[in-house]
């Protein structure tokens, strides 16, 4: 996408020079940036930072609002489990342990770059947030960016792979089952529009705002956000401390 979208405007500009609107000259800049970061990523972790006004990537840094999403790292546990309460077991496990020390550091801020890191209230986003950044005084908890809710789903207690398991189960939720006691599908869409919205506001006001959370929930803050009208100009990926960089410049 950012690639197709790179190559487009440098099209543009050389076919109709000064018909390019400012703001999206603006992000275009920002996403050739990421984009070299990006494919950098595909060999080797990156570390990456909130677009500086120092590097001179867009003419005003004050109209530019950044959003920056941060998964979070490889929760401290086995994994394993071939029956169905050794999997109940394990997604209990998952959503209580902290994290393995990250190898690398994905993102870097600034001295007092921020006044707030948002989390989730789940252990291994409130971990990943200490361990990465090392400033729990500033660090915000909030049950609107936990992760998608799962339980194991009813089957007789045989042995299947843990994956099985967990596959079967967050399938069987996406298709409207599996949802008794826990939150819905649907319900989970909307809190995730609802935080993608906070995120945006917060961001709109203080001009940068970072998320540490999970997965799922990054994926749809994602899509939600396009549909508002931001950019992703950085894809780090699924995995563990991957990042994601979306921006909005108002001209």
């Amino acid at each position: 996408m950012i690639r197709k979208s790179t190559e487009l405007f440098l099209l543009a500009s050389l076919l109709l020079p000064g018909f390019i609107p400012k703001a999206l000259a603006q992000t275009e800049h920002i996403a050739q940036y990421y984009n070299r970061l990006q494919k950098e990523s595909k060999r080797e972790p990156q570390t990456i930072r909130f677009v500086e006004g120092s590097v001179g990537l867009v003419d005003d840094h004050t109209k530019l609002s950044q959003i920056l999403l941060l998964r979070h790292g490889e929760p401290a546990l086995d994994k394993k489990g071939r029956r169905r309460q050794e999997a109940i077991k394990y997604i209990h496990d998952y959503d209580s342990v902290g994290v393995y020390s990250p190898g690398y550091i994905p993102v870097k801020l600034l001295s007092d770059e921020l006044q707030v890191i948002h989390t989730s209230t789940i252990a291994r986003s409130i971990s990943t947030a200490r361990l990465v950044f090392n400033q729990e005084d500033i660090q915000r908890p909030d049950a609107l960016f936990r992760e998608f809710e799962r339980k194991i789903f009813s089957f007789p207690n045989i042995k299947l792979p843990l994956s099985w398991w967990l596959t079967g189960s967050r399938l069987l939720w996406f298709m409207g089952f599996n949802k008794k006691g826990i939150e819905s599908f649907s319900q989970a869409k909307a809190r995730a529009k609802s935080a993608a919205l906070f995120l945006e506001k917060d961001a709109l006001e203080n001009g940068k705002t970072l998320l540490v959370s999970h997965g799922l929930l990054n994926h749809y803050l994602v899509k939600y956000l396009k549909k508002n009208g931001w950019e992703e100009v950085y894809d780090g990926g699924k995995g563990y401390l991957s990042q994601k960089l979306l921006i909005r410049y108002e001209d």
